[in-house]
């Protein structure tokens, strides 16, 4: 393959520099380069031929672009966990934010509203409370790592730096004992072998830590011994579980956890002055954002914005473990998470009862079934303590209670019955938690059709070292001045 040189002009959600051929019969053609920065001049090799666009390898930087640094990983350029390691962090948050930007534009067409800098994460590595750690063999010998972008290769790491420190000795501890065992790994071609994935958590507010060992099988030879054994080696681990996953699929953890030393969930202590502090019981299955410090910047901007009061009803649509309710709750007259994950709702029960917080209740179900029966009266609420919650409090349509919705879904954004449902229960407000520029965007087309318009948007840094970017959209009644 010959080389080819272009220059490289932005950066695109994926995290590749975007280029343009500079000369030959592609001259002027769009490719797509990784490790490269804004400004970069690049010799490649074509490793995909598109319509519209190529992708390449680069081979050579024969000039270098503002803002390239040396990565800190050995094995950066290598691993698909973050890609951006090459990029000053005051780049990184730059081009996040135009990230942001750029989705609205394309595919919402929105270019009147103000994409606010993008906020710093407190720390740009160990800031990762929870690691999945892929599991395979290599001439004979167990290895644990990443996989390369794009593809199931596993490239070896002994220490990710985006990792929580505490998070990454039970990784290692996991690994040496998995080797020491003599247990096989996990081998997606032929279905067989046993360890797919090591996966630990970590409360950085409290210490205590999980460790899972995700099985193709329902156990593993001396279970108790290693369980006893990591424990002996990690002060701190409360919860050593297997996770049970023999399916042929590339999902890491199956829907049956079986704990086989000490707790089956770990609990944390997150907070601000702002907001409060409070306790969160998290279990191998539980959301809980991987970044603490920053999920707490995120947190305050979500409710701050909401500008919830003591006569308000909150409604937290993809609610998870409670985290977004309960705090709303410190606010609110009433707040009512709404969840489909039965284990997530389970969770946001205890995390109410094990911090007091009683004006609040969690319904499992789909936002779109959910709403319309709360607002019609169909469908009724109980605090933790099991006591009913009066119809006439519960806000929506026609009620004297004021009602603010936000919802946190996952990537592939929210269920367009559901923004409908939202819309028909005619909240005051709605707040967007998003972790995906592109489908945010969609979404606010079918907010838009529905009679809603942004007028606040705030990028906030989860996830350093990596072009992902979670953002907070306000978004109130067309007709609203």
């Amino acid at each position: 393959m010959s080389a080819n040189r272009a220059q490289v002009t932005g950066l695109n959600h994926r995290g590749e520099g975007v280029g343009r051929v500079l000369s030959g019969p592609d001259k002027g053609l769009v490719v797509f380069l990784e490790s490269t920065v804004p400004g970069d001049v690049v010799e490649y090799v074509e490793i995909e031929r598109s319509k519209g666009y190529l992708r390449g390898r680069v081979t050579e930087i024969l000039e270098h672009g503002p803002g390239r640094v040396t990565e800190p990983c050995r094995v950066a350029r290598e691993c698909g966990g973050c890609s951006w390691q090459h990029l000053d962090y005051g780049l990184q948050l730059e081009w996040k934010r135009r990230i942001v930007e750029e989705a609205f534009a394309r595919i919402a067409k929105i270019r009147d509203l103000e994409i606010r800098p993008c906020l710093p994460s407190p720390k740009i590595l160990g800031y990762r409370n929870k690691v999945e750690v892929p599991v395979t063999e290599r001439d004979g010998r167990i290895v644990a790592g990443f996989y390369r972008p794009y593809t199931h290769q596993v490239v070896a790491s002994q220490n990710c730096l985006l990792e929580h420190p505490l998070a990454r000795e039970v990784v290692s501890e996991m690994v040496n004992l998995i080797r020491a065992r003599k247990y096989r790994a996990y081998n997606e071609r032929t279905g067989r072998g046993l360890v797919r994935h090591v996966v630990s958590r970590v409360a950085p507010g409290t210490g205590e830590r999980m460790a899972v060992l995700v099985i193709n099988g329902r156990t593993v030879p001396g279970e108790a011994t290693l369980a006893r054994e990591l424990t002996e080696r990690l002060p701190g681990l409360v919860s050593v579980a297997l996770n049970i996953n023999m399916e042929r699929t590339n999902v890491i953890l199956g829907k049956t956890v079986r704990v086989i030393g000490g707790k089956p969930y770990i609990e944390d202590v997150l907070g601000s002055e702002r907001l409060g502090h409070l306790k969160f019981r998290i279990s191998p299955h539980s959301f809980y954002q991987v970044n603490s410090e920053q999920a707490v910047r995120l947190y305050e901007e979500a409710l701050d914005e909401a500008g919830i009061g003591p006569d308000d009803i909150v409604y937290d649509v993809y609610s998870g473990i409670g985290t977004i309710t309960l705090f709303a709750a410190r606010r609110a007259y009433q707040a009512v998470g709404i969840e489909e994950i039965a284990p997530a709702v389970k969770d946001a029960w205890k995390n109410a009862e094990i911090n007091g917080i009683e004006n609040v209740s969690f319904i499992e179900g789909q936002a779109e079934r959910v709403l319309p029966a709360l607002s019609q009266g169909r469908l009724g609420l109980r605090d933790p303590r099991g006591r009913q919650i009066r119809a006439a409090n519960l806000g929506g349509p026609g009620s004297a209670a004021s009602g603010v919705v936000i919802l946190d879904p996952p990537r592939g954004g929210a269920d367009e019955r559901a923004l409908t449902a939202i819309s028909k229960f005619n909240p005051r407000s709605i707040v967007y938690v998003s972790c995906n520029p592109a489908t945010l965007a969609r979404d606010l087309i079918a907010l838009d059709a529905l009679g809603w318009r942004p007028t606040y948007c705030q990028p906030i840094d989860m996830f350093p070292m990596t072009p992902h970017v979670e953002t907070v959209v306000l978004m109130s009644r067309k007709e609203d001045k």
